[in-house]
């Protein structure tokens, strides 16, 4: 009789622990799939949205003096050299354009408003409100752009000048009517500015076609955010090109707590998978001293009785490990993105099948090595004493 098939007649004649045995496999099997794919999910979906709340790139001209203001290093209004608008078409013509998710152009303005000295910020509003999805405005309703005419002012500025939405204000000779007045956000870019139109402003400065810098929020989770600078420096002469280190840290930092609590949470469903199986088939080892005598005493060798035990085991881990990947990509599937309160879309991973396939086979093998080392050294003479 060949071995396997002994193998499988022992699993047959012990159904219900071979059942729990391949129920331990499952249960650790799905269990993983199912952390792995939501967990990745879940990484990918944070990264976005991290990458989507600001800008994780600045491109300044590559020359002249700079000032800082609310912790964006740009160049001096006054310099002669600044950046042109026809940098936007050419920055769409990168190989990684599409992780350009927004490009805010800004036009950086002194005035003198009522005998103070403000900072108008010449912005594109539906890209600067992509950019600042946190910004909370007063007298603008949810989705609502203001329009060429209209004006927001930062909490600060609108303090000072005692002004309320629905006012109009003069500036440069023109008269702007405040459309809302954003919330204080702690940050002197957003609270001491007033944000105008920027085709409104370059002709109110006179300066055509101009811009101060270009914040640009790059989506770039699967591409490494240092292609898509090198990129924007070849496509863009003349200017510097910078990525915010601290906005890249930060979401890296976050990715990685999802890792490390993935891979903690796997190792442990594996421990806890190997040593049911360990238990499992010391358990039926022990049973089986009289069975594994017989087959001593009638000439089967040490490796015999250790390539049947293995082939038991490997032949329910093999099985439960199907069906576990079944199970958990099933479950990531379906209830994935409701676990993760998130709207992500959780695809059947065919690779995991291989891996979880492999997997159940080595916790098989491994867990069950030590009880089958036993089985096969058990003296013949000793084990038909109970006979």
């Amino acid at each position: 009789m060949r071995l396997t098939n002994i193998a499988l007649q022992n699993i047959r004649r012990r159904k219900i622990r071979s059942a729990l045995l391949m129920l331990s496999v499952i249960i650790g099997v799905a269990s993983i799939i199912l952390l792995y794919t939501t967990t990745q999910a879940m990484k990918e979906d944070v990264a976005n949205k991290l990458d989507q709340y600001g800008s994780n790139i600045l491109i300044l001209p590559d020359s002249g003096q700079a000032l800082t203001f609310g912790g964006i290093t740009v160049e001096a209004p006054t310099q002669i050299k600044e950046l042109d608008m026809s940098l936007i078409p050419l920055m769409q013509t990168i190989k990684n354009k599409e992780t350009l998710a927004t490009i805010a152009s800004k036009l950086l303005v002194n005035t003198n408003l009522n005998g103070r000295e403000i900072l108008l910020l010449g912005v594109d509003f539906p890209q600067e409100f992509k950019l600042k999805k946190w910004w909370k405005v007063d007298g603008l309703a949810k989705n609502q752009v203001p329009s060429a005419g209209e004006i927001i002012l930062g909490s600060e500025v609108a303090l000072s000048l005692g002004l309320i939405p629905q006012q109009t204000i003069t500036i440069k000779g023109q008269d702007l009517k405040v459309a809302g007045i954003i919330q204080p956000t702690g940050s002197a870019e957003n609270d001491q500015a007033v944000f105008i139109d920027l085709a409104v402003l370059q002709k109110l400065a006179n300066r055509p076609n101009a811009i101060s810098l270009i914040e640009t929020a790059a989506l770039c989770y699967t591409c490494p955010i240092e292609e898509v600078t090198q990129q924007l420096r070849e496509k863009l002469p003349g200017t510097k090109v910078t990525a915010l280190k601290s906005t890249l840290e930060s979401r890296d930092d976050t990715v990685n707590k999802f890792n490390i609590f993935a891979r903690i949470v796997s190792l442990i469903l594996f421990l806890a998978s190997s040593l049911v199986i360990t238990m499992t088939m010391k358990s039926s080892v022990e049973e089986r001293t009289r069975e594994i005598g017989i087959f001593r005493a009638i000439g089967f060798r040490k490796r015999h009785i250790i390539q049947i035990i293995l082939t038991e085991a490997g032949s329910l881990s093999f099985l439960g490990g199907l069906l576990g990947y079944i199970l958990g990509m099933s479950m990531a599937v379906s209830f994935g993105p409701e676990l993760m309160k998130a709207q992500v879309h959780i695809p059947w991973q065919q690779d995991l099948l291989i891996y979880a396939l492999s997997a159940s086979l080595i916790i098989a093998l491994i867990a069950s090595l030590y009880p089958a080392w036993k089985g096969s050294r058990l003296d013949p003479t000793e084990s038909l004493r109970y006979l």
